[in-house]
């Protein structure tokens, strides 16, 4: 089977410098910052990680469904892998694509999953890739009537696989609009709406590739003016774990706060702007005047990460490209490790000293774990020679820089550094 996902990363990172090289010749000086990039990015990684271990969920399940309702397919006028059911597939899996997303912006513990994906303030491809470790538990049983219809699972997963890619090139404002094809495809601006946290933008333009589903609907609404990014309540935080569960522990401090059982169990279905005590209002905004959070970099550490995200993606390709030959023990490991890598950056870029303790224990740990996976291979002693001296080398550059790095800098107007472990 083709690995779809470790073979378009190049492309993607290719096509995120080529963006920013756009948005210079522009006149976007700030375009990207880094420490929002590299956390979109660490989101991203995380998910692929995580699907390794929960897409056969979805494939189970599919299968399953799909074998069970063989003797009905007989009688369908198209066959499982013909032209017809090629573009049933892919308008189907748009379809319901629109649904999930649509639900996952108003059921709450379906937007605990999908939220992280619109916490950046920024808007650019790297944001596209900015995904959650569970949008795959809440999306996977919208797709399953796709089984019962007769749809293949191998034309499934790769409808699938032609919409989740063409997603990527709308997280743009380098690309303004499309003429009449904004009356059919989701587009850069489209899309735009659908991020923006301004009140008349909010919940709007679900779709997928076609913004036909919001047109039929009534959830479209065009671009007029400059959306202003983000989520109504920002993430003061840099850390992508937390990104991924803040949500649940809000919800569950909710229910355990309330004294009525009935909104107990109302929070973990209510519409996210929901509360015990009464709605919360969405505050109007100008991106003329809206002040993003963040925290300036501190010295060298654009460097230090740059170096350790590549050894990080390289990782995370080998899982993504290894997943059905390697050994769980293997996947489990790298893959706790990669986690690991993101949740101390994101440390690191709100400058807490807990970020330098947890990165120098990973880089401890790093060539022990790998020594260990590859003891009896011909390859154990060069590859663990070069993690340890990577990690030494990491270790130093730390040492060299470590009150820099935990110094919190003067912030006027923004949220306190302090916010970001919250």
């Amino acid at each position: 089977m083709i690995k779809i996902i470790p073979l378009a990363i190049p492309v993607f990172f290719t096509l995120i410098g080529v963006e920013l090289l756009v948005a210079r010749a522009q006149g976007r000086k700030d375009y990207l910052r880094f420490s929002d990039a590299i956390t979109a990015l660490s989101c991203g990684i995380g998910s692929q990680v995580m699907k390794v271990f929960s897409a056969g969920l979805l494939i189970l399940a599919y299968l399953g469904l799909y074998e069970l309702c063989q003797p009905l397919h007989a009688y369908l006028p198209w066959g499982p892998s013909g032209a017809v059911a090629w573009i049933l597939a892919v308008l189907l899996v748009d379809h319901q694509y629109y649904w999930w997303h649509r639900h996952s912006h108003r059921i709450n513990f379906m937007w605990a999953a999908h939220v992280v994906h619109h916490h950046s303030q920024e808007y650019n491809l790297a944001v596209a890739l900015r995904q959650a470790l569970f949008t795959s538990f809440t999306s996977w049983p919208y797709y399953l009537p796709l089984a019962i219809l007769g749809i293949h699972p191998v034309v499934f997963g790769l409808a699938a696989a032609i919409n989740t890619l063409y997603q990527f090139w709308i997280h743009t404002r380098t690309v303004g609009k499309l003429g009449p094809l904004e009356w059919v495809l989701n587009t850069p601006s489209h899309h735009r709406v659908h991020h923006g946290i301004n009140p008349e933008y909010i919940d709007r333009n679900h779709a997928g590739m076609l913004i036909v589903w919001d047109r039929l609907y009534g959830t479209f609404v065009e671009e007029k003016q400059e959306p202003v990014y983000g989520t109504v309540t920002p993430l003061v935080s840099y850390d992508p774990l937390w990104a991924n569960f803040h949500y649940w522990v809000y919800m569950a401090q909710v229910a355990w706060q309330t004294p009525k059982w009935k909104d107990k169990l109302w929070i973990w279905f209510a519409p996210p702007e929901w509360s015990p005590e009464g709605d919360k209002e969405i505050p109007e905004v100008d991106s003329a005047t809206f002040q993003k959070w963040d925290v300036p970099l501190a010295p060298g550490l654009v460097a230090y990460i740059l170096g350790q995200f590549v050894l990080v993606t390289g990782g995370t390709v080998w899982i993504l490209w290894m997943e059905d030959e390697a050994a769980v023990t293997w996947l489990a490991l790298l893959g706790a490790s990669i986690l690991w890598a993101t949740w101390s950056w994101g440390l690191l870029f709100s400058r807490r000293a807990t970020g330098l303790v947890s990165e120098g224990l990973r880089l401890l740990v790093l060539p022990l774990v790998v020594g260990v996976l590859l003891t009896g291979s011909e390859l154990q002693w060069p590859v663990l020679g070069g993690l340890v001296a990577f990690s030494l080398g990491s270790l130093a550059w730390m040492f060299a820089h470590q009150r820099a790095w935990t110094t919190a800098p003067e912030l006027p107007g923004l949220a306190p550094v302090e916010q970001a472990a919250k």
